[in-house]
């Protein structure tokens, strides 16, 4: 399905986006009209049409402003796209709204109206809607550093889906919106958009068109007619989109270059550090510092990693030190309670490349210890249950409280190494940052959580036998943890 979606339905909406305008220019040209009915409910028309359509301007001028800036890794361009969107989609949002309830409440407008004229700001209500809540809301900002470099990727016919796998679900929703609002477009009155006068802002006051030219079956480029206006925007159009997409200088990293990787299907994987900034920095940032655009919003359990300090807390070796086997798996996997998304869309030299960015981030990074090994799983039982029980409660309802609820005695003064509260996770409520498998729950309490102000936010449980971890893990995952999975939560939880 990513494949389809990101790589496939792209090509047959702006297909239909460009060429559609052209077959009814040739076949249908009284069709192309706005329908205008200004004659009914005029005061209340003006303040949409102009908050409408100023607003839809300021937003594409953000729009091609955060492609330039997601795809080089300008952060000042990204900056301008989210002030530009917020505040044109706010006066975009309201024109459509008002109009939209100007055809419902003027008796007129109402007889007037078809189908597509309600559609329209529908999907556009949708669309924009979807967009506001997320940055005003959920905080979510910075996926332009991800959609640019995908986008750019199908105006130069090499479609990498991949790299929209990590994008959340309301940002899919809200990309694939727009891509069915282009199929849809010019099927509807906003075909006239192709037909508005490039010389607009330096024409008369007052034009007289005439059908003379708008009619003729012979071609004409001297910016008389529709014929000549629609070739010219759709050309230009293509032009400007294809000339962004192939834009030279993708960000690099000094001292680290992009890795090379043709997959089968002959189209050259990203990857690197340009595939870190489309598919890290909205969080990560640029530099690697944990200061991403998105990486305020309160989706998160917790702020995004340091990774020049190199602040890894899941790991798997015996001092602590997370080894490039941890940030693979971390990459791949998410952590999904934590808001962090997985990237197994990604091909294994894709995530490698990325483990080589953070790898060349990481300052003063000590040696990885010994890799703890998982022991057998005992068969569990009405034993090792009651083993786990009284061992939780011995060595975790300190922390973790005697329900699982993060409420232990010792929660409330757990730091981290900036400073930071951060509450044991609430395993009652199934919420733990590296999911439900049972392995990494046995090196959870075999390697403990570093990163913490006094040393570790979960101490390493080294001095267990394997049995005694497993026991522990089967206690949790037969009286403690609910069915059904991992919980994703907005709550903090180390």
């Amino acid at each position: 399905m990513t494949k389809f979606l990101w790589g496939v339905y792209p090509y047959i909406c702006f297909t239909l986006f460009f060429v559609v305008p052209i077959v009814r220019m040739l076949v249908h040209p009284y069709s192309w009209t706005t329908r205008a009915s200004g004659l009914f409910g005029s005061r209340l028309l003006g303040y949409a049409s102009q908050l409408f359509h100023w607003g839809l301007l300021v937003v594409l001028i953000g729009h091609v402003a955060g492609w330039v800036g997601g795809l080089l890794g300008l952060p000042g361009w990204v900056n301008f796209f989210y002030w530009s969107a917020l505040t044109g989609g706010f006066a975009a949002l309201a024109g459509s709204v008002a109009a939209l309830l100007r055809r419902f409440a003027v008796p007129e407008v109402r007889a007037m109206s078809q189908s597509d004229d309600y559609l329209v700001h529908l999907f556009l209500i949708a669309i924009l809607g979807i967009a506001l809540y997320q940055v005003t809301v959920d905080g979510i900002f910075g996926l332009a550093y991800t959609a640019a470099p995908w986008f750019a990727s199908v105006w130069t016919l090499s479609p990498q889906p991949e790299l929209m796998a990590s994008a959340s679900l309301l940002t899919k929703l809200h990309v694939f919106l727009a891509l069915t609002f282009f199929a849809y477009f010019p099927f509807t009155k906003l075909v006239h958009f192709w037909a508005l006068p490039i010389n607009y802002f330096v024409r008369p006051y007052q034009v007289m068109r005439t059908m003379r030219y708008t009619l003729q079956r012979k071609r004409e480029y001297a910016l008389r007619s529709d014929q000549s206006y629609l070739f010219y925007a759709i050309a230009l159009s293509v032009l400007i989109a294809v000339g962004i997409s192939l834009l030279p200088g993708k960000p690099m990293l000094a001292g680290l270059e992009a890795s090379k990787t043709t997959p089968q299907s002959g189209i050259e994987a990203q990857t690197g550090y340009p595939l870190y900034v489309s598919q890290c920095a909205r969080c990560h940032g640029i530099d690697g510092t944990g200061d991403g655009p998105g990486a305020g919003s309160p989706r998160f359990a917790s702020p995004p990693r340091n990774l020049v300090a190199g602040q890894y807390r899941f790991v798997s070796t015996d001092n602590g030190v997370a080894s490039d086997a941890d940030i693979y798996r971390t990459i791949l996997k998410g952590l999904p309670s934590a808001g962090m998304p997985g990237f197994a869309a990604l091909s294994p030299q894709q995530l490698g490349s990325l483990v080589s960015v953070l790898d060349h981030f990481w300052s003063d990074r000590s040696q990885p210890g010994q890799a703890i090994a998982v022991a057998a799983r005992p068969p569990p039982s009405d034993e090792t249950q009651s083993t786990g029980r009284q061992l939780f409660a011995d060595a975790c309802a300190m922390c973790h409280g005697e329900t699982g609820h993060g409420d232990g005695d010792l929660a409330a003064g757990i730091l981290d190494s900036a400073g930071n509260m951060v509450p044991p996770a609430n395993l009652a409520e199934g919420r733990l940052k590296t999911g439900r498998d049972p392995e990494q729950i046995y090196l959870r309490i075999a390697a403990g959580i570093p990163d913490g102000q006094s040393g570790s936010l979960m101490p390493a449980f080294s001095y267990f036998s394997g049995d005694e971890i497993w026991a522990v893990v089967d206690f949790l995952e037969s009286e403690m943890l609910p069915p059904g999975g991992s919980v994703a939560s907005t709550q903090t939880a180390r």
